[in-house]
């Protein structure tokens, strides 16, 4: 009680194995529908939840996220890294 509710950031990370760029660009084009934001490292990616979301709760969607952007590029192999966090990442270059 009286605590600060913090929302919940997600960095994700995926590699879309062996996928055609029409694939790619449909799977892009609906994690950005699904409030995606692709960070300038190649497959990076992060969003930010609600305040009061719980880090299980975000990576839940995020999981659900990937898995309809997916299925809606036609994509079936790909590899996924999420990290939920109270801080947005830290983006940096040289």
């Amino acid at each position: 009680e009286g605590g600060i509710i913090m929302a919940v950031s997600v960095m994700l990370s995926v590699d879309l194995n062996n996928v055609t760029s029409e694939a790619r660009t449909k799977f892009y084009e609906e994690l950005k529908t699904r409030l995606w934001v692709k960070l300038k490292l190649t497959t990076t990616w992060r969003a930010q939840f609600t305040e009061g979301a719980t880090h299980a709760a975000a990576i839940s969607t995020t999981k659900s996220d990937v898995e309809a952007a997916a299925k809606l590029a036609g994509i079936t192999n790909y590899e996924a890294a999420a990290s939920a966090s109270d801080e947005r990442p830290t983006e940096w270059k040289s």
